[in-house]
């Protein structure tokens, strides 16, 4: 859902789901409502995220992370993953530098508690 709406998709957004089969009408209207609703928490949880400095820090951070020598990677095909594969990546470095993954997982809890 933050993809789609982060990209402006153009065509129709919803939830792959279902009512209950043991619903009857007004059931299934009720469970269509509540996804719609349930869809328009989630884009303003997702306009609160892109919009909190401490969030978007964190992100810059990952985004300049020191790539070690990888390959650029700008989509998929047989010469990037075979570049991939023989990558050699030095685990003990990757351990070490930290990347705050933990505290990035707080934070956006946080938002979708409505705590933050």
């Amino acid at each position: 859902m933050k993809f789609l709406e982060d990209v402006k998709y153009p065509g129709m957004r919803h939830f792959d789901s279902h009512a209950y089969r043991t619903e009857d009408v007004e059931g299934v209207k009720d469970f269509a409502r509540g996804s719609m609703r349930s869809y328009l928490i989630y884009k303003e949880k997702a306009r609160r995220w892109n919009e909190d400095a401490e969030i978007q820090a964190l992100v810059a951070d990952l985004a300049t992370a020191p790539d070690e020598g990888l390959p650029a990677v700008t989509g998929y095909s047989p010469a990037t993953a075979d570049a991939l594969k023989a990558h050699r990546f030095d685990r003990v470095a990757l351990g070490a530098r930290g990347l705050k993954y933990e505290k990035l997982d707080q934070l956006t809890l946080e938002v979708l508690l409505g705590v933050r």
